[in-house]
């Protein structure tokens, strides 16, 4: 059993700094990098790429990552653990099979593949057994939008992981997971902790660079895991236009009532319309105060959102008009109108433990 294991956290999302992992390898020294790629929302973007094309719905940034920094990983020993699986963790783990032997890694890499979070084809069987999935916040049942549903994993935690690891894959690749689980599984695997060894843990700074755990107590963990669904709760479209000083606040505040008056004039509703002013209050709102007469510039920024895409899209025409009807010296309009975006919300739920079963496939490069 090691004494210490040192863990790189290389992403924190799908999009952070492609070069942090590879400075991390090279850098060093750790055991293990950690990626963690996935968010609520990036779950629906990559059900909607699968259904474009069966072998998308992953990280691909993983893949070209993999390809930078497998060899050092494999001369070091540095094990990975990464969701960039997404809704295609084969998918994802047969890219990086095909960059191992690309880099004559053949034999010399094993891969390990958690699924089993994934639940899209299985909501009708689980609704229709009584396992309503209601919503964390509100309490509503799902049923209430099973037509809208673009995703819905169940967050697995770090068991799994661990499992892949024990059966020596240095590179393990998962779905949905809790944000924990992949940091969490290297220390179980390296330090043999049992399964009831968790809870609440006190953190301290001790020292350059490091941190005290302490004061760690247990508790039984529950009987559910958390499930993350998402579905289409309408559009909404987001206009911006820049006014000068003087007295650039009460010009967008008069660019704001005039916008919103057209809009009365022609019928169109919408859900909510909220008004920013950037630059006097649009972080703090009222407790900013009021906001300096001699502000050199204030952002007006207006979005709607609603079911009918028609009117959202009627809304994104009347921005520019405000260029010539509304007050002076107004700028910040070259990118054109405004688009029209989905939006994608999010439904938190539980699911019984015994609901889920992972599965864990370990393949050799």
């Amino acid at each position: 059993m090691r004494e210490k294991v040192r863990i790189a956290s290389g992403q924190g999302f799908w999009g952070d700094l492609p070069d942090a992992p590879v400075r991390q390898v090279e850098g060093g020294p750790i055991d293990y990098l950690m990626l963690d790629y996935l968010a609520e929302v990036t779950m629906s973007i990559m059900q909607k790429q699968r259904s474009r094309d069966p072998n998308a719905g992953y990280a691909k940034d993983f893949v070209p990552l993999m390809k930078q920094i497998l060899p050092a990983c494999v001369e070091r020993n540095i094990k990975v653990t990464a969701n960039a699986g997404g809704v295609n963790v084969e998918g994802c783990a047969d890219a990086v099979r095909e960059v191992a032997r690309g880099l004559s890694l053949a034999g010399k890499v094993r891969i390990g593949i958690v699924t089993g979070d994934d639940m899209m084809a299985r909501l009708d069987d689980l609704l229709s057994r009584g396992i309503e999935l209601r919503n964390m916040d509100t309490g509503a049942p799902l049923s209430t939008v099973r037509d809208r549903i673009q995703s819905a994993n169940a967050y697995l935690g770090a068991w799994p992981m661990v499992e892949a690891l024990n059966r020596g894959a240095q590179i393990v690749i998962t779905g949905r997971a809790t944000d924990t689980g992949l940091t969490l599984a290297p220390m179980i695997h390296e330090f043999g902790w049992a399964n009831d060894d968790f809870a609440t843990v006190q953190l301290c700074d001790d020292g350059a660079d490091r941190v005290r755990a302490f004061g760690i107590e247990g508790r039984p963990a529950t009987d559910s895991f958390k499930v993350s669904i998402s579905y289409s709760a309408g559009y909404k479209a987001v206009g911006t236009l820049v006014y000068a000083w003087p007295d650039a606040y009460e010009k967008a505040q008069v660019a704001d009532k005039i916008l919103r008056a057209r809009l009365e004039r022609l019928s169109l509703h919408f859900d909510q319309v909220l008004t920013e002013f950037v630059g006097a209050n649009a972080t703090h709102g009222s407790l900013a105060g009021e906001p300096a007469r001699d502000l050199a510039e204030v952002q007006l920024r207006v979005g709607v959102r609603g079911d009918d895409r028609n009117a959202v899209e009627r809304f994104t025409k009347e921005i520019a008009p405000l260029i010539l009807t509304g007050p002076p010296a107004v700028t910040g309009f070259a990118g054109g109108r405004p688009k029209v975006e989905e939006i994608v919300a999010y439904w938190p739920a539980l699911i019984p433990k015994s609901e889920i079963k992972p599965h864990v496939e370990v393949i050799a490069a």
